[in-house]
C-alpha cells in the first residue's frame, strides 16, 4: 500500500462524518487514510472467490493489434504454428511505365520487433526484444498470397472475419514457389544497417573513412531477401496494372508467412510484429526512353526503387493482417481443460493464448452477495484491493513466462475500470498501476517471485458503491507485455453459454498471445491459492 498522509484530528472527524453520510458506501477518500489515531487499517481477505477453466477456442484472427509470429513448443500447453497473411497498404502513387527489360536486382520485406536499446558492442548496437519467446531457429516459408482478403462481409456489411482454422484457404491459394532464400529464421537482436549504393548497386564509400556510408539504420526486425526471379517475371506480367495507383494491390494479394517446427527438432521461437512500421522494398532496373529538344531518343537502363508499407491493421482498414494456426495441444492441458470445477473452483489454472483458454473468477456473488453485503456494511473507508495469482513452478519448468496477465469484465466483455484508467505508464511497462505483471523470484536477495498481482480497487469501489448488488464474473487471460495499450474483442466462432448473456468475443491480447502459462486456483493449498485482499479504513471501537 502506498499510504501518503496522515489525517490529522479535525480531518479524520470529518472523514467519519462523511462515512456515516453516505451510509457506509465506501468513497474514493479512503485512498489516502492510514491507521493510526482513532482510526485503523483492516485488511480483509475475502472468501467468496472460485476460479476456474474455460476454453474458447476457434476465434477471429485478423486486425490484431499485436501480430504474432513463429512456432513454439509450449510443453505443457502443446506445439503452436503463428502463420502469417499480410497485405501491402493502397499503393497511391504511380509506377513509371514498366518495361519488358526490366529485371529486379533484390526484394525485401522489413518487418521491426518491439524492441528497447540495450548497448553497442563492438560497433553493433543490440536491443533488448519484447514479446518474444524461446531462442530456437523455426522453418519459415514465404508465399505470394493468392487469397483475396475482404474487408466487408458481403452477407450483412459488417467487418469481415477471419478465423484461425482457416489456413488451408491460404495453402491451396499460394502463388509460385517458396519466395524467402533463407529458411531458417531466428529473432535476431541486432540493428540492422542500410548502405547507400550508386546507380549500378555498388556501395557508396567515405572518402575519407573508406568505409561504406550509411543510408538507413533499423531497430531489429524480421529481415527476409525474397526471389527477383519471382518478381521479374511479375512486374513483366502485370506491367500495365502498375503503372495505375491500385495496380498493384489488385495484382499483388500480399504475403503469407507459413511457420513449420523448429529447425533440427529445436522447440523453436515465436514473437510479435509491429507490422505498422513494415515495408517490402522492391529495387530493380529498367530503360528508359527520353527525348531531346529535337525529338531524338535516348534510351538508358536506370535503377529504380519501389517501398511500399503494410496496412495499418486497424479496424475499418482495408488493408490488414490475418493470423492462423496450427495446432497440437498436449493430452495432459486438453484433460484438465475438460475437467473444470464450476461449482467449487479448479485446483490448477491453464492460461493459454491463441485458440486456447481462460480463468473464469467469480467474487462476492454466493448466498446472494452475503459477503459484499457485509464487507458494506462493515462502515469503512476502502484503500485498495488487490487480486494476486500463484506461479505453478514445477508445472511451467522449462518454459517461458509470460511477462503479463489480463484481467477483464467477463460478462460485459470490456475492461475493468482500473485498466481503462489507468494513465501510469514507463519505458517498459504500459499501464503500470494496473499492474498483472510477472514477479521475477530473486533467492539472493531474498525476494520471492513468480506471482501476478492486480489492483483492482476502482473495480471493488464500484461494487461496494453500487445500489444493485451485482457482481460481474471476471476472466484472466495469459497477455503480452500490451505493445499498445488498447485491444480488440474478437469474435468467437462459438459462442460461450453464459448468464445473463451468452460471450461472443474474447480479448485480443490472449488470442495474439504465443504461449500458456499454469497458475495455482482458489482450490489450491493455503499459501499458494489465489486470494483477493481489501484493505480499508475504519473508526477504532
Amino acid at each position: 500500500m502506498n499510504h501518503k498522509k496522515i489525517l490529522k484530528g479535525i480531518s479524520l472527524v470529518v472523514g467519519l462524518v462523511a462515512l456515516q453520510a453516505c451510509e457506509s458506501d465506501f468513497t474514493s477518500t479512503g485512498n489516502d487514510l492510514i491507521g493510526g489515531g482513532a482510526f485503523e487499517i483492516v485488511p480483509h481477505t475475502v472468501k467468496d472467490l472460485k476460479a476456474y477453466n474455460k476454453s474458447y477456442g476457434v476465434v477471429d484472427g485478423s486486425r490484431l493489434n499485436e501480430v504474432p509470429f513463429g512456432y513454439l513448443d509450449n510443453g505443457l500447453f502443446g506445439a503452436t504454428s503463428s502463420n502469417l497473411v499480410l497485405q501491402l497498404a493502397n499503393q497511391t502513387s504511380t509506377i513509371s511505365e514498366i518495361t519488358d527489360k526490366v529485371k529486379v536486382d533484390s526484394v525485401y520485406v522489413y518487418i521491426p520487433y518491439y524492441s528497447q536499446f540495450d548497448k553497442v558492442e563492438d560497433k553493433v548496437t543490440k536491443y533488448k526484444l519484447k514479446n518474444v519467446y524461446g531462442e530456437g531457429l523455426i522453418d519459415l516459408k514465404v508465399y505470394q498470397n493468392g487469397y483475396y482478403l475482404m474487408d466487408v462481409d458481403l452477407s450483412d456489411g459488417s467487418t469481415s472475419k477471419f478465423f484461425t482454422n482457416k489456413n488451408s484457404d491460404f495453402e491451396q491459394n499460394k502463388v509460385g514457389d517458396v519466395l524467402n532464400k533463407k529458411r531458417s529464421f531466428f529473432f535476431d537482436n541486432k540493428e540492422i544497417v542500410i548502405y547507400k549504393k550508386d546507380k549500378d548497386g555498388a556501395p557508396i564509400k567515405d572518402p575519407k573513412t573508406g568505409e561504406n556510408l550509411v543510408k538507413e539504420r533499423l531497430t531489429p526486425g524480421a529481415w527476409l531477401d525474397l526471389d527477383e526471379a519471382h518478381f521479374t517475371k511479375f512486374m513483366k506480367d502485370n506491367k500495365s496494372k502498375l503503372t495505375t495507383g491500385s495496380g498493384f494491390n489488385e495484382a499483388f494479394k500480399g504475403l503469407y508467412f507459413e511457420t513449420n517446427q523448429g529447425v533440427n527438432g529445436g522447440t523453436g521461437s515465436v514473437g510479435l510484429l509491429d507490422v505498422t512500421k513494415g515495408k517490402m522494398v522492391i529495387i530493380y532496373h529498367d530503360d528508359v526512353t527520353t527525348k531531346d529538344k529535337d525529338g531524338k531518343e535516348t534510351v538508358t537502363n536506370e535503377r529504380k526503387e519501389i517501398s511500399i508499407p503494410f496496412g495499418n491493421n486497424s479496424l475499418g482498414s482495408k488493408k490488414f493482417t490475418v493470423n492462423t494456426y496450427k495446432s497440437q495441444k498436449d493430452a495432459v492441458y486438453q484433460s484438465a481443460i475438460a475437467k473444470a470445477n464450476a461449482m467449487q473452483g479448479d485446483e490448477s489454472i491453464l492460461l493459454r493464448g491463441g485458440e486456447g483458454s481462460i480463468a473464469i473468477i467469480e467474487l462476492l456473488r454466493d448466498n446472494d452477495f452475503a459477503e459484499l453485503k457485509a464487507i458494506k456494511e462493515s462502515e469503512g473507508l476502502l484503500n485498495d484491493a488487490y487480486l494476486t495469482i500463484f506461479v505453478d513452478k514445477e508445472k511451467m519448468s522449462g518454459q517461458p513466462i509470460p511477462e503479463r496477465l489480463y484481467l477483464y469484465d467477463y460478462d460485459n466483455s470490456i475492461a475493468i475500470t482500473d485498466f481503462a484508467n489507468d494513465a501510469v505508464s514507463s519505458a517498459q511497462y504500459i499501464k503500470q498501476g494496473y499492474n498483472g505483471i510477472f514477479v521475477i523470484e530473486d533467492t539472493e536477495k531474498g525476494k520471492q517471485g513468480y506471482y501476478y498481482k492486480f489492483k483492482i480497487t476502482d473495480h471493488i469501489r464500484g461494487l461496494l458503491k453500487s445500489k444493485n448488488t451485482v457482481s460481474p464474473r471476471l476472466a484472466l487471460t495469459v497477455a503480452n507485455n500490451f505493445a499498445v495499450a488498447g485491444y480488440t474483442n474478437q469474435k468467437l466462432q462459438t459462442e460461450i453459454t453464459n448468464t445473463p448473456t451468452n460471450v461472443t468475443v474474447i480479448p485480443s491480447f490472449s488470442v495474439s498471445a504465443p504461449i500458456g502459462v499454469a497458475l495455482y486456483g482458489t482450490n489450491a493449498p493455503e499459501g499458494k491459492k489465489m486470494k483477493l485482499e481489501i484493505y480499508y479504513t475504519k473508526a477504532k471501537k
